[in-house]
């Protein structure tokens, strides 16, 4: 069984806390160093719990050339800078996250200490890297797009084999952008019931309606794309949010978790002040040890304190402690044992 709630460099992350939110760097640092560091910056001013890069090698995704190659190969992170990366997120208190492609970019995360590894959607059915991720004991991030329920029971699966239970699976459409239509939210629940284990959304749609309706299914864990500037050119640009946006999507998860509140219906003390309730109140000054009859007791607005329906309960009980006049009575003053 996986477990319920795990911890990312010391941040808890389970179905009852805030959202664990990834601010997805991606590609989107333009073969730039210092772009890649005020990535960095932007996701740590958002109040982003991690900054997220993509660490793979073109020779190794597409061995035989071509175009597809020439596209990755114009957008790869030079795996020297990740040691400067992770440090400068570190100073920035965000962790540095990468989604690795091949083992040896998976040994380069390693070398650094990375708090968790991230599965990309493409790489969730390549089970012997799956397994390979998972063998490192440290939390899994994985996506799945392109996946049906078949391909995502077999990668955690995978981890449960090596005695990994730390997963979190991330609900995932993989277009970009993703229309609302597709984003098949419910699917958070699923995971939810059939994993038991923290679960999320990978945000592909534009703004962040589906991301703050993702919270109410129990979505917990989120990831979306964002850019310094969405005219610059690259794949994954045009649909990122640029640095307002992020905060302001940032702020959105956090305030659409804390609204989710508590699953007890009870009045909120404000609308105990203000509600249209009868409450009941001593009639005069009543001391220590008198028995309530009915001239002792007046009914009135609002219900701060004991509910006029209990009213006929309190005829004949003793007080335990004096009450003045006006004064709302409580449980507490309340005592329906025998007069000694």
């Amino acid at each position: 069984m996986l477990l319920n709630e795990i911890a990312i460099a010391g941040c808890p992350v389970s179905g009852q806390t805030s959202p664990y939110i990834i601010a997805e760097a991606g590609s989107n640092f333009n073969q730039s160093l210092d772009t890649a560091r005020r990535l960095i910056d932007v996701a740590a001013d958002a109040g982003a719990n991690a900054v997220k890069f993509q660490l793979f090698r073109a020779d190794v995704l597409y061995p035989n050339g071509g175009e597809v190659y020439d596209i990755f190969k114009s957008i790869e992170l030079d795996s020297d800078w990740v040691p400067l990366l992770n440090r400068h997120a570190r100073e920035r208190g965000v962790a540095f996250l990468a989604s690795a492609f091949d083992m040896a970019s998976v040994d380069v995360l390693e070398a650094v200490g990375t708090p968790a590894h991230k599965i990309a959607s493409s790489e969730t059915a390549n089970l012997a890297f799956v397994h390979y991720v998972a063998s490192k004991g440290k939390p899994v991030i994985i996506s799945t797009g392109m996946c049906d329920m078949v391909d995502v029971e077999e990668a955690v699966n995978v981890c449960l084999g090596v005695g990994n239970r730390q997963v979190i699976l991330l609900q995932c459409g993989a277009m970009y952008p993703l229309p609302p239509d597709l984003a098949n939210l419910r699917v958070v629940a699923s995971f939810a019931d059939r994993f038991c284990c923290p679960v999320g959304f990978s945000d592909h749609t534009l703004g962040q309606a589906a991301a703050v309706a993702a919270i109410g299914l129990g979505a917990t864990v989120f990831e979306k794309h964002f850019t310094l500037d969405r005219k610059s050119k690259g794949p994954d640009h045009f649909y990122a949010l640029e640095p307002g946006e992020l905060n302001a999507y940032v702020a959105g998860l956090r305030e659409g978790h804390q609204a989710l509140g508590s699953p007890i219906k009870e009045m909120l003390p404000k609308e105990r002040e203000l509600g249209r309730r009868e409450g009941l109140y001593a009639a005069r000054d009543l001391a220590e040890g008198e028995i309530l009859s009915a001239e002792d007791i007046a009914v009135r607005r609002p219900a701060v304190g004991l509910r006029a329906r209990y009213g006929k309960m309190l005829l004949g009980a003793r007080l335990t402690r004096k009450v003045g006049k006006d004064e709302p009575f409580t449980w507490g003053a309340i005592s329906f044992g025998r007069v000694k």
